[in-house]
């Protein structure tokens, strides 16, 4: 049966000839009539507990070969509404740069500052550092994956592309914590800044434990509707707020290195003294900050998924990437620096204190007002950027069939209009009633997770199945041993067990059956990462594609590299409480089994024989995608000569 591709086919055409199956945009999903696999009819009875097996059966088995996640990006360029989209409408490295430090430093230097300064100390400059060095393992694998796969959908596209589809599910329901509730969350944050820089409450109190905050859903009500009035008009904005930001940021930094260093003590603490000033809490108290400085570095990724709106992607998104990890850890440290020598550690409290406290202490009000009127006008940065990738990412998952189909349908603008609004609009609700305390570390672990799907990722990549549908069961299977051996490396075993004991000067009550099982999974990582080595097979080269002489960012130490990361990544996650890993572990379940539900319910009973085949149509495609590109190319030729 013939593979045929339309350039835009209406919705209700079906993409192959004699199928139900509706066209997707970009070239998604292809299906065809098949013979059934049981004799069970669809609408019977047992269809849905029949569905959820498949269902859960295709989502441990299954992948998005890489070549037709090229294909599609390729295809979607073709399309007349991309063909209309100007120059303005792509974001350069300055526009993606932009967007990853407006996204990474707001939260980190006016929040986290002075959150870690009872924990650390003046050592926070090196928490800072450690966690930003925690990052940039897993942002190498970043780097070369949105390289090599310039897809919107970041870690999910990676993870389908590498680990399945059920993996990929979980990379999306991560991203959206990260994404979307770690924006609402903000928002609520600029609300408590604004109501204390006015003098007034702006939340009706419903109980002890839930209030409705109007001004943070006004705020989220605004950023959405700057994303969905077109890409151009939001990354104008982004631009002049990321600007303003970081002349906030270098006005925090000067205002307390330049008097700590003309004046000195005893006006200004000398933090580096001794030992016992700069470490107060000790090694241990600064690991424990780094944990907690992890959330400053959210949103370097969120440019992934941005990766198939960037001019030549190959070149600009590792350079983008770096540059956000870079720039946010150097003025988030230096921040950290100029607050410890604007507050004494001694004086601090329990809470910590802020920027705004700290000019107050020392009268300095015009300085005090113009850090509460900065953060309350440049906050909302932050939110914008969250929701950016959000409908981008929506967008990737329904083209792939795991969500419904209005959540990748375009407007005239290219806009992904409706999936937005309806991501946009449970946003709203989580911003106006959701306390954001209690799932601050939840978005964290998520991240974390989201972190290690990535390396893993790039691990099948380069020593697996190269993202073909060939697939190398040793290094699959080093790879979920890894993570085995990680988890239980940084499980409390490794932690309570020694660690904390040790690095604070005491080995009294080292538990060393705990530490045992810590160092034996320590052990079995180191393991598992040189068995993946030598099991590897080299299926990449620096080549980004076919005819391309442009090279593809690579990462050095593959799977050493990304191994190392895996592990710090799980050590960084055992600093939260079980709590938290209980309220992840139900968000996550009720996210993935969602995803069973509809694949089971809509999917597969909707379409009762028909069922998906990449392998069987996987050269057929790629024949057809080949004329389907030529005729685009010729058309687009014949438009040029007629204008």
């Amino acid at each position: 049966m013939p593979v045929t591709f339309e350039e835009r086919a209406p919705a209700t055409e079906p993409l192959i000839p004699n199928s139900p199956e509706p066209a997707r945009a970009s070239a998604g999903f292809l299906y065809r009539n098949s013979s059934p696999r049981t004799s069970a009819d669809p609408s019977s009875g047992s269809s849905e507990s029949r569905g959820l097996f498949h269902a859960l059966r295709r989502a441990t088995s299954r992948r998005k070969p890489l070549s037709k996640t090229m294909m599609q990006n390729e295809l979607a360029a073709t399309r007349p509404s991309m063909a209309q989209e100007n120059e303005d409408s792509m974001l350069s490295f300055i526009d993606l740069l932009a967007i990853g430090i407006g996204g990474t430093i707001g939260s980190g230097v006016f929040v986290l500052t002075g959150d870690v300064q009872p924990v650390a100390g003046p050592s926070a400059v090196l928490s800072w550092l450690l966690a930003g060095g925690t990052c940039l393992l897993s942002g190498l694998s970043y780097m070369e994956l949105s390289a090599r796969i310039p897809a919107r959908g970041s870690c999910y596209i990676f993870a389908y592309t590498t680990l399945g589809e059920l993996a990929g599910v979980v990379g999306g329901v991560c991203l959206t914590m990260e994404y979307g509730l770690s924006g609402a969350g903000v928002a609520r944050s600029w609300s408590d800044k604004l109501a204390a820089l006015v003098h007034s409450n702006l939340d009706t109190e419903v109980s002890s434990q839930i209030s409705l905050d109007w001004a943070a859903t006004a705020l989220q009500i605004m950023c959405v509707s700057v994303c969905l009035m077109k890409l151009e008009l939001g990354k104008k904005v982004i631009n002049t707020l990321t600007i303003l930001k970081v002349t906030l940021v270098i006005f925090l930094i000067l205002a307390g290195l330049v008097p700590a260093m003309l004046y000195g003590a005893p006006n200004y603490p000398n933090v580096f003294l001794d030992y016992d000033t700069f470490f107060p809490q000790g090694i241990g108290g600064t690991i424990t900050g780094a944990s907690l400085l992890f959330f400053g570095f959210i949103g370097f990724d969120e440019v992934c998924c941005l990766a198939s709106r960037a001019e030549n992607p190959s070149v600009v998104m590792p350079r983008a990437i770096a540059g956000t990890l870079f720039g946010a850890a150097l003025m988030s440290s230096l921040a950290q620096l100029s607050l410890s020598y604007l507050i004494d550690y001694d004086t601090s409290g329990d809470d910590g204190q802020s920027f705004e406290d700290a000019f107050d202490a020392h009268g300095w009000t015009t300085a005090r007002y113009i850090t509460a009127v900065g953060e309350v006008c440049l906050l909302p940065l932050v939110v914008l950027v969250s929701f950016i990738p959000q409908p981008e990412l929506l967008a990737a998952m329904s083209e792939d069939a795991l969500i419904p189909s209005l959540f990748h349908e375009e407007d005239k603008n290219g806009v992904f209009w409706k999936g937005g609004a309806l991501a946009g609009a449970a946003l709203v609700v989580v911003t106006l009633a959701v306390p954001f305390e209690v799932l601050w570390n939840v978005i964290s672990l998520g991240v974390i997770l989201s972190f290690n799907l990535t390396n893993t990722s790039l691990i099948m990549l380069r020593c697996g199945n190269g993202g073909k549908m060939v697939s190398n069961r040793s290094v699959r299977f080093w790879a979920i041993m890894l993570w085995a051996a990680a988890i239980s490396a940084r499980t409390y075993f490794s932690w309570n067990g020694a660690i904390d004991e040790c690095l604070n000067g005491s080995s009294d009550n080292v538990n060393w059956a705990q530490t045992g099982v810590g160092i034996a999974g320590l052990l079995g990582t180191v393991v598992c990462v040189v068995m993946i080595d030598r099991n590897r097979k080299d299926n990449m080269d620096r080549k980004s594609g076919e005819g391309e002489e442009a090279k593809v960012f690579c990462a050095p130490g593959v799977p050493y590299t990304p191994g190392a990361a895996i592990l710090l990544n799980f050590f960084l996650s055992a600093q939260f409480s079980g709590q938290d890993h209980a309220i992840f572990g139900a968000v996550m379940g009720v996210c993935v089994g969602g995803y069973f539900a509809y694949k089971a319910t809509h999917h597969f009973a909707k379409r009762g024989k028909e069922d998906f085949d990449y392998e069987e149509y996987h050269k057929e495609v790629e024949k057809e995608f080949g004329q389907c590109r030529d005729t685009a190319v010729l058309g687009e030729a014949d438009r040029g000569a007629g204008s």
